[in-house]
Parts: C-alpha cells; structure tokens; sequence
C-alpha cells in the first residue's frame, strides 16, 4: 500500500485523533510516558510561525516541508528526517499532501480529540 493512499486502517482505528489546531490537518496520536508520536497528515499547506518547544523530531513520508531551525532554512522531502533542538526558534511551511511522522519529546505538547 502507498501512503498517499493515507495511513493505514490499524492507525486510525487504534490511536485517538490529535487536537491540532490547523487548517485541513489530520494526525493521529501515540502517546508515550515522556514523549508523543504523531502520525500527520496534511491536506491543505499549512505555515508555522517561529515557536519553540522540546525536541521535535520529524520525518517526511510523502510531500515537503520547509523548515528554518535556528535561521537555517532547508527543504525536507520523502524519507528525509529533521531535528528540531530544544528551544531553538524554528518555523515550518508545510505543502499540502505531506505526510509524516512527528515525535514530540514531552508528554503533553498534542492533546488527543475529547
């Protein structure tokens, strides 16, 4: 099966959706004790405003995002991964028709769907 056919039934059946607050986005969430694994799905462009947060790690399946980590700007495409330090100020311009997996390192940066 192709991801750009979407994510796999036993993701969306089995992990709650994510409360992410953007435009055409749709992710579901594993929630770890100290960490969070999000499977996103991006069916609109999305762009992220410079924000910091724990370490982020995330790698693009299908699609690209452009991201700017501490003022280096790079694009990501399928099967390539970024880091996102701690704290650093970093930025995103998501397309649409991206998806990937995101690994938030804390507990509580993506709520599930109540």
């Amino acid at each position: 099966m192709k991801i750009t056919e979407g994510f796999p039934e036993v993701i969306r059946k089995t992990f709650p959706p994510a409360e992410v607050p953007v435009p055409g986005f749709t992710g579901w969430l594993l929630q770890g004790e100290n960490s969070q694994l999000v499977f996103s799905d991006f069916k609109e462009d999305f762009t992220a405003p410079d924000h910091q947060h724990a370490v982020h790690w995330g790698l693009i399946l299908e699609g690209e995002a452009e991201m700017t980590i501490g003022g280096e700007t790079r694009t990501y495409r399928a099967g390539e991964y970024y880091i996102v330090p701690a704290g650093a100020t970093h930025s995103a311009k998501v397309k649409k028709g991206t998806k990937s997996i995101d690994i938030w390192f804390q507990k509580d940066y993506v709520k599930p769907k109540a």
